[in-house]
């Protein structure tokens, strides 16, 4: 009777473990929600709305290019505020871009893509996004440019880069899509391979839903100089 015990307990560890194996093998699209962009009234015609399932707000941007013959120089920057029936507001500033100089085909001075964001309202304190170049493997750099970038949000920093989601495996020289990851464990994303971007999230409930709201928030109102 005990063995018996014993082979069913083990049967019944063996079977718990696979299943978690299986819910840990699932593509980060099957274990969260998928959420579509949706249009909303702002403040001004500058200012746009948006709603992302239970998240509410609106954002600015804006870019600016300088091409001389000895400088070429894109620069962007965006404002935004969102909340939600659980989440005070929030806001972000964010700025960045890249630039080189040149004589004739020269080049000798060349400034990497860098853009930060700084939060306030009820964001953590000192929470901050750091994106930059990434080098990524030779098929990522061939779909589309590649980016990564950090979020320190508390005591909880995530990770993003740039990822096809969706849709056809070339971007044509476009940023396609990024994944977001915790701990090495995707947890969310942002896909722009589409008519409109689809954001996905933690389910509701998660804690980490909030923190990847912002971050795929951040990421999509950035005017990526790829993307021109």
């Amino acid at each position: 009777m005990r063995k018996y015990a014993a082979a069913l307990a083990l049967c019944c560890l063996t079977l718990a473990a696979g299943q978690t194996t299986a819910q840990s093998q699932l593509r980060m699209t099957e274990r969260t929600e998928r959420l579509g962009l949706e249009g909303r009234r702002g403040p001004s015609l500058f200012r746009p709305g948006f709603a992302i399932g239970e998240y509410s707000g609106s954002a600015s941007s804006r870019r600016s290019s300088t091409r001389l013959p000895w400088q070429s120089r894109d620069m962007a920057r965006s404002e935004f505020s969102v909340a939600s029936p659980t989440m005070a507001e929030i806001t972000g500033d964010c700025g960045g871009g890249q630039s080189h100089s040149q004589i004739l085909w020269i080049t000798f001075d060349r400034e990497t893509l860098s853009y930060d964001c700084v939060y306030g309202g009820a964001a953590p304190a000192d929470a901050r996004l750091s994106l930059a170049l990434s080098r990524g493997s030779l098929m990522g750099r061939l779909q589309q440019p590649q980016r990564a970038g950090e979020l320190r949000w508390g005591d909880m920093t995530l990770k993003a880069e740039t990822r096809r989601v969706s849709g056809m495996p070339w971007g044509g020289g476009r940023v396609m899509g990024y994944v977001i990851s915790r701990d090495g464990v995707e947890i969310g994303g942002l896909d722009l391979n589409g008519m409109r971007p689809t954001f996905y999230l933690p389910p509701q409930g998660s804690p980490d839903r909030d923190a990847v709201a912002v971050l795929a928030i951040s990421l999509f109102t950035f005017q990526d100089p790829a993307n021109r």
